[in-house]
């Protein structure tokens, strides 16, 4: 059996995207702000068709490819009240 292919950060936000159950538009703009660049709406339900296919061979993702992409809390900043 082969390994399953990692999500790339634009197919992981669409996934985790399409997960809230969002309209469309609302989806695109998500994914927008997540990943900081502009992702129209032809991109968007492109990307989702490859995870969907990605799915559909291998099942449901588990985790994340790059653990630079998910948000890390912030550190105490010196000075501020905790």
């Amino acid at each position: 059996m082969s390994t399953p292919p990692l999500l790339s950060p634009l197919q992981r936000a669409v996934y985790e995207t399409d997960q809230l159950g969002l309209n469309l538009r609302d989806s695109v703009r998500l994914v927008t702000q997540k990943l900081g660049f502009f992702v129209g709406q032809q991109r968007y339900l492109a990307e989702r068709k490859r995870v969907e296919a990605i799915i559909a061979q291998y099942g449901t993702p588990i985790g994340g490819g790059d653990p630079d992409d998910h948000a890390r809390s912030t550190p105490h900043q010196i000075g501020s009240a905790s």
